[in-house]
Protein backbone atom coordinates (compact mmCIF):
# COMPACT_ATOMS: atom_id res chain seq x y z
CA UNK A 1 0.00 0.00 0.00
CA UNK A 2 1.34 3.65 -1.02
CA UNK A 3 1.94 6.07 1.77
CA UNK A 4 -0.03 9.31 1.33
CA UNK A 5 -0.32 12.02 3.11
CA UNK A 6 -3.81 11.60 4.39
CA UNK A 7 -2.22 9.01 6.56
CA UNK A 8 -1.21 9.76 10.66
CA UNK A 9 3.02 9.94 10.37
CA UNK A 10 2.90 9.21 6.79
CA UNK A 11 6.35 10.32 4.75
CA UNK A 12 6.00 12.41 2.03
CA UNK A 13 8.37 11.98 -0.92
CA UNK A 14 10.14 15.66 -1.59
CA UNK A 15 8.55 15.68 -5.05
CA UNK A 16 5.65 15.80 -3.34
CA UNK A 17 6.58 18.01 -1.17
CA UNK A 18 6.18 21.02 -3.52
CA UNK A 19 3.61 19.90 -5.77
CA UNK A 20 1.00 22.46 -5.79
CA UNK A 21 2.93 24.65 -3.82
CA UNK A 22 5.52 26.00 -6.16
CA UNK A 23 2.82 29.60 -7.00
CA UNK A 24 2.88 29.89 -2.86
CA UNK A 25 6.85 29.41 -2.81
CA UNK A 26 7.45 32.27 -4.98
CA UNK A 27 4.80 34.39 -3.07
CA UNK A 28 6.17 33.40 0.43
CA UNK A 29 10.09 33.67 -0.92
CA UNK A 30 9.62 36.88 -2.67
CA UNK A 31 11.88 38.44 -0.45
CA UNK A 32 14.74 36.10 -1.43
CA UNK A 33 17.81 36.61 -3.93
CA UNK A 34 17.33 34.65 -7.16
CA UNK A 35 20.37 32.37 -5.70
CA UNK A 36 18.70 31.79 -2.55
CA UNK A 37 15.14 31.05 -4.23
CA UNK A 38 17.07 28.81 -5.94
CA UNK A 39 19.03 26.77 -3.77
CA UNK A 40 15.44 27.02 -1.64
CA UNK A 41 13.69 25.41 -4.14
CA UNK A 42 16.47 22.55 -4.53
CA UNK A 43 16.48 22.16 -0.54
CA UNK A 44 12.63 21.17 -0.42
CA UNK A 45 12.78 19.26 -3.39
CA UNK A 46 15.07 16.04 -1.92
CA UNK A 47 13.56 16.94 1.82
CA UNK A 48 15.71 15.17 4.04
CA UNK A 49 17.30 15.63 7.10
CA UNK A 50 20.59 17.38 5.27
CA UNK A 51 18.20 19.75 3.04
CA UNK A 52 16.41 20.55 6.61
CA UNK A 53 19.59 21.75 8.18
CA UNK A 54 21.05 23.77 5.80
CA UNK A 55 17.43 25.22 4.69
CA UNK A 56 17.48 26.80 8.62
CA UNK A 57 21.15 27.67 8.35
CA UNK A 58 20.48 29.30 5.00
CA UNK A 59 17.26 31.17 6.03
CA UNK A 60 17.68 31.60 9.64
CA UNK A 61 15.37 29.71 12.03
CA UNK A 62 13.07 32.61 12.31
CA UNK A 63 12.69 32.99 8.74
CA UNK A 64 12.55 29.47 7.33
CA UNK A 65 9.62 28.40 10.36
CA UNK A 66 7.59 31.26 8.30
CA UNK A 67 8.46 29.93 5.32
CA UNK A 68 7.62 26.23 5.87
CA UNK A 69 4.39 27.93 7.42
CA UNK A 70 3.88 30.11 4.54
CA UNK A 71 4.17 26.78 2.49
CA UNK A 72 1.58 25.02 5.17
CA UNK A 73 4.33 22.36 5.34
Amino acid sequence: MRQTDFFVGAVISPRELLRGRRRALREAARDLSPEQFQRVEELLGRWDEKAREEFFTLLGKERAKRLLEDLGL
